[in-house]
């Protein structure tokens, strides 16, 4: 049997920071009226519990192995493909880990039905912009009664600049993060309810498409321990993945303070070409999230919808 080289393993928890994508939406499908400013506070927590499960399960089977290994007194030995799966089921939890993501977004209106917003999570710069498609319901814009109703359709898209950070690397001084890129694209759906100037439901179906270039010199790295262990450790010069999911969420306030719950869920598609074979680094994923927003400014009104 071969050890694996697992000091890759390693420099893969290094890359952990700032992997994870913020799933959250924060947002109904109404546009804001031109020149109206919203600006939100909030916290999610990514959950890939398909990899938890996937880790979760492999330690079982190892631990099983070495339990019948015991009771039929004969010595455990961890096999190379064992070995391979619980290093992938590692890597698969430690560049997408779990972990709480705060985040700030301001949001202002441009023109009738478009806005635009920036949001920072800490780990991740995005800029998107919304195009309301269509207005239903009681209101053609301004406040809301409480018996009146307000359905709108929205179409999105977004970019995100992810930020890396190691401190682990950097004393090491193996590779510079700066060499690290990962970009998002999002397309999202938005679809809501108004029911008064009080609640609000939504849900956006989305499609989030990651690409992300590794270092180099980490490449390089990663080859050169082949011809020591006689285990092909490569890396990947870029990795893509695919979510497609949903959100479904809810506001709860009156005319410019809104708090927001919501829950997005869905399917991470990853399979990179890693230790010597395509691996399957996703599963499925949610992002529980919940925010405040305070909107002021431009007219005391939402928007103007005169189109159907």
């Amino acid at each position: 049997m071969r050890l694996l080289p697992v000091p890759l393993l390693a420099l893969a928890l290094a890359l952990a920071p700032g992997c994870a994508t913020t799933l959250s939406t924060m947002q109904t499908a109404r546009t804001l009226a031109p020149g109206q400013v919203q600006v939100s506070g909030g916290m999610g927590v990514f959950l890939p519990v398909g990899n938890l499960i996937r880790v979760v399960d492999t330690g079982k089977d190892q631990g099983r192995e070495a339990r019948d290994a015991v009771d039929e007194g004969r010595p455990y030995e961890l096999t190379e493909e064992a070995q391979q799966k619980l290093l992938t089921a590692g890597v698969a939890l430690m560049v997408a880990p779990p972990g709480a993501n705060p985040e700030l977004m301001v949001r202002v209106g441009v023109v009738d039905r478009v806005d635009v917003g920036l949001r920072y999570s800490g780990i991740s710069l995005r800029a998107d912009a919304k195009v309301l498609l269509f207005h239903g319901g009681d209101s053609e814009g301004g406040r809301m009664a409480p018996s009146q109703r307000s359905y709108d359709v929205a179409l999105g898209v977004g970019a995100a600049r992810h930020f890396f950070s190691s401190p682990v690397l950097d004393v090491l001084e193996v590779v510079q993060m700066g060499d690290f890129s990962r970009y998002d694209v999002e397309v999202p759906l938005y679809v809501s309810a108004d029911f008064g100037d009080i609640f609000k439901l939504y849900g956006a179906p989305k499609y989030v498409y990651s690409h992300t270039r590794l270092d180099a010199r980490l490449v390089d790295y990663s080859e050169q321990g082949k011809p020591v262990s006689g285990f092909d450790a490569s890396l990947p010069a870029t990795v893509g993945s695919h979510f497609v999911g949903s959100t479904v969420g809810m506001a709860l306030g009156y005319r410019y303070v809104y708090l927001f719950a919501e829950l997005t869920g869905g399917y991470v598609s990853c399979k990179p070409n890693l230790f010597g074979a395509e691996r399957q680094l996703g599963g499925v994923t949610f992002y529980p999230a919940f925010g405040l927003a305070v909107r002021t400014g431009g007219p005391d009104r939402e928007r103007v919808g005169h189109g159907r």
